[in-house]
């Protein structure tokens, strides 16, 4: 039997006399990778603020690992982590200081499971420099080893890939889907870049003006195999490109000014690999896409071509 670990049916929300969401209308299983796709000012953050119960219906039901978040709403938050906006915390302590405050005030939470989301967060050595040194991405880390300290069944992400290089990016990754596929963890993403998200996503909503107005199910039918084709944007091309010739399991297939088009075979070479050796080479990488069209086409019909608002 399939365990709906999210739920939400027929909610809507006001703010003044703007109507933020219409009868939002999806759910999320053990171990899905959801994303919540949409432009900017389209209503993700305040239906994300909604499932964490920062701000509340105006009509509609949400279960949480069945728990209704209005009557069980204690029980139902449990289950959850989350990163909304920006992570907060006090500058003047120390990463490890944060999370050990942070656990004190919570159930259970041991010495060991805070190594073991200090380990999630990539930090390293700088967990034990005082926050207030932290850029954004390391902020966003630290986050994530926050949301990870409960025993949770859904981590929420807003936004989560602000703030971090491409080499975070594609660690994120590594980590949500170690989450979900080892331990069954679901997860619900939300962002305004499709690219960044989809190729861990095993669905998409797209979300609009407050509306669903698409869900595309990702199964292994939709990829294009283990090969896939990306675009590494760098002003340094021509020096990337010598680079990437020796990988193996990668192909180099163009060179622009703005960077390099490969195949990378994702059974044999992580990109990852990739991306570490042009970063020990001094090689700044601006951004990683994925080269696929089908879903973004999806996108860009579902949303119009305005832009973000």
């Amino acid at each position: 039997m399939i365990q709906k670990v999210l739920e939400l049916k027929g909610v809507f929300k006001k703010r003044g006399k703007v109507q933020v969401l219409k009868d939002i209308a999806f759910s999320i299983n053990a171990g899905e990778i959801c994303g919540l796709v949409g432009k900017n000012g389209a209503g993700k953050t305040t239906l994300i603020k909604i499932i964490t119960s920062m701000l509340s219906t105006d009509e509609g039901e949400i279960l949480i690992e069945g728990k209704d978040l209005k009557t069980e709403r204690e029980k139902a938050l449990k289950n959850i982590g989350a990163i909304v906006e920006k992570p907060e915390f006090y500058g003047y302590m120390t990463g490890r200081q944060n999370l050990n405050y942070i656990a004190g005030m919570m159930e259970s939470v041991t010495k060991d499971k805070i190594e073991d989301v200090i380990k999630y967060s990539k930090l390293g050595s700088k967990i034990d420099k005082k926050v207030k040194t932290y850029s954004l991405g390391m902020k966003q880390r630290l986050g994530l080893a926050q949301a990870l300290m409960g025993r949770i069944s859904l981590l929420i992400l807003d936004e989560p890939t602000n703030g971090l290089d491409p080499i975070g990016v594609v660690e994120l990754k590594k980590i949500i889907k170690v989450l979900a596929e080892e331990k069954r963890v679901s997860v619900l993403i939300s962002s305004h870049i499709l690219s960044e998200i989809e190729n861990i996503c095993t669905k998409v909503v797209f979300i609009d003006e407050g509306k669903i107005v698409g869900v595309e199910k990702i199964g292994s039918n939709s990829k294009a195999g283990s090969v896939k084709n990306m675009f590494i944007k760098t002003n340094l091309s021509k020096k990337a490109s010598e680079i990437i010739k020796n990988i193996f399991d990668v192909k180099l297939l163009e060179v622009k000014n703005d960077g390099v088009s490969i195949l990378i075979n994702t059974e044999s070479c992580d990109l990852f690999t990739v991306l570490k050796k042009l970063h020990d080479s001094g090689i700044i990488v601006e951004g990683c896409f994925e080269v696929k069209q089908n879903l973004e086409d999806k996108f860009i019909k579902m949303m119009g071509e305005n832009g973000d608002e």
